[in-house]
């Protein structure tokens, strides 16, 4: 219906339901449309519309809808407010949207010219904040000024908590600033509050703010009082962001550290963190320690340069010592060793060769030694074919196996230093200098492959040549002195060679076995057997001298300490022999597209072993017998054994060198048996849920929520009934050196590990994660957490008991991620306690 302002007086009227248009005179220059589903009353002499019952107008992109609404034309405005049904409760509550945000309220009243509201009991969604406004204001540029308001995390029209404002100012996607504040709980004022604060707001695709990270407090532990994580958060631009944290004790240590995180679209990626920290043992000792760390991660995109690759992982501390840390928990406490690593690859398109370089350093904590690789450098010819271009017609076999003839060629080059982790503490670099060790490698490789019986078996004969050249050899003597030998090492290059000839036949074989059934089962047998043969000759010399005790003869190796070691052994002339087998079951199923199930019933059963022609006695070696099970994908059975076929002294358990066969003892016996069986149990949904939780994580870049996605079996969901993992290990080894030392037979090792959760209630949740020896029949480590959860809040107790980490940590913290600093946690009871 079109609508003349200058028509006489019109009179109310119900009509059905349409959309109306407005020509507006001259300070309104846009077409209002509007409608309303019970009726509409046009007073034109007033210049006034009255709209009942799903009543809505529109106009460009504000969008109001109300039960009520009023359009005033003499003063731009349109007014909206709820209605009553039968029962006097309010219904079709005014609803605004302006194209970027929408605003529920109880009474809006808003100006279509200034684009200024009025606003009288709302309630706004920011993030994971919501808003609760008394008395509003919608200035022009978007900015919410309110009296009387309240804000919360909890999603309920009556929050658990919120915190009362005096005053405030909301804009949109930046930050929300606040007059006094305190915390409400359930409708009750707590003494706890601010004079004022700044909330910042997510901005969509535009750079982050600067702000201040709320520490963690420490109530009690081996430093005194302390503050962790105190932090401060800068965004540089959208590829850089950077941020400062500070640990504070009453005791005098103190740390700082920084983390910095830098992107590049199909460029790079990484994060940088440097850290610092002093420890004070405080009196009577009053020692201080110091020490350093740095973590590099580094992933260079392929898109960027796909011949250049360049990667890094550091994870260096300069005392070598995790248990050293001013964070009680610790998470890295059991972690005894860490590893560096730097990588740069180029590879040579159209060619077949690639090349590296790699710096790389291994601490241990257990050894107290470090090790440093700096660089490595390596060289490599991928296989290539020189008689592919010779022959052209390759009608016969032998010309098939002269044309197959691969070649491939590396060469390695490397300076490695190993030395104790006292040295860098000392800042002795000299004496770690003189610890590097220096040298070259390189190997040839000649193989082809032959077919025979139309390629159903195979020989496979292949030529192996090695070269080492080492830049450190050593010199033994006798020490008249000490009556003992005296090695000395002495910088002399040196080079020693290694061949190999192998050759192997191989083929595979198909068995099917049929059952009588109504889903008619199928089982693939499927055998690989391989027979081969292996020369090595001995190509390198020892060296005899009198140089052991009481000048007696000795045999050694110029290059026992070399960076490359070589072998001075025998010659051999080995005999390997091997078969491989797998099971699958395959039966009808209505269930599976192609009309059939198939079950794998045996993933891997093989037996390999060898024949040395050169030695003395004791030819055969032992057989490795080998399966592997996984018939369902919740279980996963390993078993790993080693056969002996060789007879042994019943008493003392040592080997002899008879066949057991032929010293009434049998075949032989197990030397060593491994047995791992893992369990995993958790409804299917479940599983789901866990997968979706993870892949959410991944966004994050918290490192509690990266720590879950590593380890999504230990996640905590209260939408997860119940999960299990079982994990049990059972080795066992035979004693050859039986004593009153150790008189046992055999050598077991036999644990079970358990964790899982279960959730008890709707709201209380347990997990634990349990390691128990079965042979000693005791608990080696345990970890227990009792969470409940409080809607908008979670209570979690975490314990345990037993280890050299014993602890328990007391946290209420919030679950939303803009108030995830807000918690409060005690690591261990308090002294008075």
């Amino acid at each position: 219906m079109l609508i003349n302002l200058g028509l006489p007086n019109l009179h109310a009227q119900t009509i059905p339901q349409k959309d109306s248009l407005i020509v507006a005179d001259s300070t309104i220059k846009e077409i209002i449309k509007y409608s309303a589903k019970d009726s509409m009353y046009t007073n034109i002499r007033d210049k006034m519309i009255y709209l009942y019952g799903e009543a809505k107008v529109e106009m460009e992109s504000m969008k109001m809808s109300a039960g009520y609404i009023l359009i005033d034309l003499n003063k731009n405005e349109v007014s909206a407010s709820y209605i009553f049904d039968a029962d006097s409760m309010k219904i079709q509550k005014p609803v605004f949207s302006d194209g970027k945000e929408e605003i529920n309220a109880d009474k809006i009243r808003y100006n279509l010219k200034t684009k200024k509201g009025y606003i009288q009991e709302t309630r706004i969604k920011q993030d994971e904040i919501f808003i609760n406004m008394h008395i509003a204001k919608r200035h022009k540029n978007q900015q919410i000024h309110f009296v009387k308001g309240s804000f919360s995390t909890c999603d309920l029209e009556e929050p658990h908590y919120h915190f009362h404002l005096t005053k405030a100012i909301m804009i949109p996607d930046d930050k929300i600033v606040t007059g006094p504040m305190n915390l409400w709980v359930k409708g009750v004022p707590t003494p706890l509050g601010l004079p004022f604060s700044i909330l910042p707001q997510k901005k969509p695709k535009k750079e982050g703010s600067k702000g201040l990270i709320f520490p963690e407090i420490a109530p009690s532990s081996p430093y005194g009082f302390g503050f962790q994580n105190l932090g401060y958060f800068i965004p540089i631009n959208n590829n850089l962001q950077t941020t400062f944290y500070g640990n504070l004790y009453s005791r005098g240590s103190w740390g700082l550290r920084n983390e910095t995180d830098y992107a590049k679209r199909y460029g790079y990626k990484g994060s940088l963190s440097i850290g610092f920290q002093q420890f004070r043992s405080g009196f009577p000792e009053n020692e201080n320690k110091n020490k350093f760390s740095i973590s590099w991660r580094h992933n260079k995109d392929a898109k960027s340069s796909p011949f250049w690759k360049f990667n890094s992982n550091v994870n260096f501390i300069s005392d070598n010592n995790s248990q050293n840390s001013l964070d009680p928990i610790n998470p890295e406490y059991f972690t005894n060793s860490f590893n560096s690593d730097i990588n740069v690859n180029r590879l040579f398109p159209g060619k077949p060769i690639t090349t590296g370089l790699k710096i790389s350093l291994r601490q241990n904590s257990l050894t107290n030694n470090i090790a440093l690789t700096s660089p490595v450098f390596n060289f490599n010819l991928n296989r290539v074919f020189p008689f592919k271009s010779f022959i052209k017609v390759a009608d016969k076999e032998w010309k098939k196996a002269i044309k197959r003839i691969g070649f491939t060629y590396s060469m390695e080059g490397q300076n490695r230093s190993s030395f104790s982790d006292s040295l860098l503490s000392q800042g002795d670099f000299r004496a770690i200098g003189d610890e590097f060790l220096n040298g070259f490698s390189q190997q040839f490789v000649l193989q082809t492959s032959i077919g025979f019986f139309q390629n159903t078996v195979k020989i496979n004969p292949s030529i192996r040549y090695g070269n080492k050249l080492n830049f450190q050899q050593i010199n033994k003597t006798y020490d008249a002195t000490l009556n003992d030998t005296k090695i000395d090492t002495i910088s002399k290059a040196g080079m020693a060679h290694d061949l190999s000839i192998n050759a192997s036949l191989t083929t595979s074989m198909f068995n099917y076995y049929r059952f009588i059934g109504k889903k008619e089962p199928l089982l693939r047998h499927i055998m690989i057997p391989t027979i081969g043969y292996r020369y090595i000759p001995m190509l390198n010399e020892s060296i005899n001298v009198d140089a052991g005790p009481n000048q007696s003869n000795i045999t050694y190796s110029p290059f026992e300490r070399s960076l490359y070691s070589v072998s001075t052994g025998s010659t051999s002339s080995l005999l390997t022999f091997g078969l491989n087998n797998t099971f699958e079951l395959k039966r009808k199923s209505l269930k599976d597209t192609s009309g059939y199930k198939k079950t794998r019933i045996i993933d891997q059963l093989s037996l390999t072993g060898n024949y040395n022609f050169q030695k003395d006695s004791m030819n055969l070696s032992n057989i490795s017998v080998n399966i592997r099970i996984s018939p369902i994908n919740w279980i996963n059975i390993v078993s790993s054994n080693q056969f002996s076929p060789y007879s042994w002294n019943s008493l003392t358990g040592q080997i002899l060198s008879d066949y057991a066969i032929n010293n009434n003892q049998g075949l032989g016996r197990f030397t060593n048996s491994n047995l791992t069986t893992t369990l995993t149990l958790a409804p299917s949904a479940s599983r789901e849920k866990i997968k979706e939780t993870v892949a959410n994580l991944n966004e994050d870049w918290n490192a509690d929520f990266n720590y879950y996605a590593l380890h999504p079996e230990q996640l905590i969901l209260f939408d997860i009934p119940w999960k299990l993992n079982l994990s049990h290990v059972l080795g066992v080894t035979a004693n050859t050196n039986i004593s009153s030392a150790s008189p046992k037979k055999n050598n077991i090792i036999h644990t079970i590990v358990a964790s899982g959760d279960v959730s008890f209630t709707k709201r209380w949740k347990i997990a634990a994660n349990v390691n128990f020896d079965l042979k000693e029949l005791e608990i080696t480590n345990a970890f227990f957490t009792l969470s409940r959860d409080m809607h908008c809040w979670a209570l979690s107790f975490y314990w345990t008991p037993i280890g050299t980490n014993q602890s328990f940590l007391l946290s209420i913290k919030n679950k939303s991620n803009i108030l995830k600093d807000a918690k409060l946690e005690f690591r261990k009871p308090p002294a008075f306690l």
